[in-house]
């Protein structure tokens, strides 16, 4: 394959340190990224020394973080383009770099400017997306720039040309969750790693506890979007244990035999303004399978072609709370008897990593 870029920047609109699902995958992309080529990280602001990161990410220590601002700054327009022109100043001479990012605006700027990069979209048709779903006709044009789709489902709303457009789901940290001990500790029990915004699984695990009285159930992540009557009628066998940094994932994952996934029939993101539920990939998902846990999620098209209902899970309906009871006990009670499962899972996330998805990347890339 020939080599045409040097060297590969990520531009983000991230403040870092944060907990976002964001931030994890961007810093998993460079490290990927930079196991290719040269690899720079810029963000707006950076508060963190690189060991941080390293530590907290599970992150190899191969490529540099930059800050534009001296401070935090809001994701306003202005501040955008702010962002875009100290950038430009930089790099306008550089024409031998790919730049990726998931900056709607930062992309076609730099389309426009003559500076080839890929655009990564997750979300269907709002903020800075809406102004690029009202423009893609001409930015299609451009033969600066390429798009990496989260899911197939969003090229029925862009319409891209065949030629400039991969999908790519995102990917498992393999390496670190494969190699992690497996002593579970907690013998009757469920956990969930993520976020609580409305449909990403909070409801339904409310509703199976209350069922399921003699499982305990284990909730990670930042619950300050739950409401305070929800924190204060908990069932007894739920554990909200807040957000914890992502290289712990792996020890919490290890105590329990199963992992659940019950995502609503509408998911929403972004402290639930924004329906999503056709087009998520989510983290958790791949670490999950990596761990080769026995994953029960809920039976949705956007990860259909990944999940396989007793292959490498076990799938239930959104709102069959029956059935989710059942196979939680059938999962716990035959455990021991499900290995064929499990081994697939791993298999199944063996195909999805991050070193491959970058790769593809910059092969598709090579094409700009």
């Amino acid at each position: 394959m020939k080599k045409k870029f040097k060297k590969i920047i990520y531009i983000s609109e991230l403040n870092l340190p944060n907990i976002s699902a964001q931030s994890i995958q961007t810093l998993k992309m460079c490290s990927a990224f930079a196991s290719e080529k040269k690899t720079e990280l810029i963000v707006f602001y950076n508060k963190k020394n690189f060991n941080f990161y390293k530590k907290n990410f599970l992150l190899k220590n191969n490529f540099k973080i930059k800050s534009v601002f001296r401070k935090p700054k809001k994701h306003s327009l202005i501040t955008r383009l702010v962002f875009f022109f100290k950038l430009f100043k930089l790099l306008r001479e550089r024409k031998d770099i790919l730049f990726v990012t998931r900056s709607v605006l930062i992309s076609l700027l730099f389309a426009l400017f003559g500076l080839k990069n890929i655009l990564e979209i997750h979300l269907e048709n709002y903020g800075f997306t809406r102004l690029f779903f009202n423009l893609k006709l001409f930015i299609t044009q451009s033969k600066n720039q390429k798009f990496v789709l989260i899911s197939k489902k969003l090229n029925d709303v862009f319409k891209f040309n065949k030629k400039d457009y991969i999908v790519l789901d995102d990917a498992s940290d393999f390496e670190n969750f494969n190699s992690y001990s497996k002593k579970i500790t907690k013998q009757r029990s469920c956990v969930y790693t993520g976020s609580f915004f409305k449909g990403k699984g909070f409801e339904i695990i409310f509703e199976i506890s209350k069922k399921m009285k003699n499982t305990n159930f284990y909730l990670y992540g930042n619950d300050k979007f739950l409401s305070s009557a929800q924190k204060e009628n908990l069932p007894k066998n739920i554990f909200l244990c807040g957000h914890v940094s992502y290289n712990k994932v792996p020890k919490i994952l290890s105590e329990h035999k199963i992992c659940l996934m019950p995502y609503s029939k509408k998911v929403f993101i972004d402290a639930g303004k924004i329906n999503n539920e056709k087009y998520i990939s989510p983290l958790k998902l791949f670490d999950y399978l990596s761990y080769g846990k026995i994953l029960i999620a809920s039976n949705l098209p956007t990860y259909s072609h990944i999940l396989k209902n007793r292959k490498n899970c076990f799938l239930v309906k959104p709102d069959k709370i029956d059935e989710w009871v059942k196979t939680i006990n059938y999962a716990i009670n035959n455990y021991s008897k499900l290995n064929n499962i499990r081994k697939e899972a791993k298999q199944t996330a063996k195909f999805y990593t991050w070193n491959k998805r970058a790769q593809n990347i910059i092969t598709f890339a090579n094409s700009i």
